[in-house]
């Protein structure tokens, strides 16, 4: 994707959610596309972290060393 290129997304969420984020953006001043952009990040972060997780701990019987120290380490990005 080019820099500075967006594409429209229009969504419907429950009550609740657009309230919070309503809320949030007239806290930080930020733009609702920007909040949802930055929430569509950290789940697919987090969506990645759990595949990951997964492939290493189904690996874990062969090399639960190796598998232990990735997690640890995925477990420091997530919290970063």
């Amino acid at each position: 994707m080019r820099q500075g290129h967006r594409e429209k997304l229009s969504v419907t969420v429950d009550p609740h959610l657009y309230a919070v984020v309503e809320r949030h953006a007239e806290r930080t001043k930020l733009s609702r596309s920007k909040i949802v952009e930055e929430a569509i990040r950290v789940w697919e972060r987090g969506r990645l972290a759990a595949l990951a997780r997964e492939g290493y701990r189904k690996s874990a019987p062969e090399d639960l060393a190796d598998a232990e120290a990735y997690l640890a380490a995925l477990d420091e990005i997530e919290e970063a």
